[in-house]
């Protein structure tokens, strides 16, 4: 099966914000949508050009409830800024031609929750995530007669 047969079949579109935008808006925007685990940073053209995970966006913004801090999230926290300021350049992704297999080894071998499907212009076409590919998995075991998942 191909990534794009997959988005076909398990639409996500993910959640896309600005490069300005503040860091509490792009935590609503992702807590708004019901698993989502990541922030996509898109440029006017559409085209992605970063990431903020769950994980990162949840640490800028509860930074002052640890009880003890690094010298880099002192910092973060003494320079509030943008998704842009905070936002990976360089993330993995799938293409929609490629097949899923390939982007679900990239999921498990850079340890990623959701994963972006880019076009050929970097724009967003929609989300693999490991967790619906999962389920996907044991659904079509348990069809099967029910026995483990290979």
């Amino acid at each position: 099966m191909r990534v794009a047969d997959w988005l076909e079949r398990y639409p996500e579109k993910g959640v896309a914000v600005a490069p300005d935008a503040e860091l509490d808006a792009a935590a609503r925007a992702m807590l708004a949508e019901p698993g989502c685990r990541d922030v996509y940073v898109v440029d006017d053209h559409g085209r992605v050009v970063g990431h903020v995970s769950f994980r990162r966006l949840a640490g800028l913004l509860l930074a002052e409830h640890r009880p003890v801090h690094t010298r880099r999230q002192l910092l973060e926290r003494a320079i509030p800024g943008s998704v842009s300021d905070f936002m990976e350049k360089r993330f993995v992704h799938a293409r929609p031609g490629e097949f899923l297999d390939e982007a679900i080894h990239r999921h498990m071998e850079f340890r990623v929750e959701d994963m972006p499907v880019l076009d050929a212009d970097h724009r967003l076409l929609g989300v693999v995530k490991i967790a619906e590919v999962l389920r996907a998995i044991i659904r079509d075991a348990d069809s099967l007669g029910g026995g483990p998942v290979a």
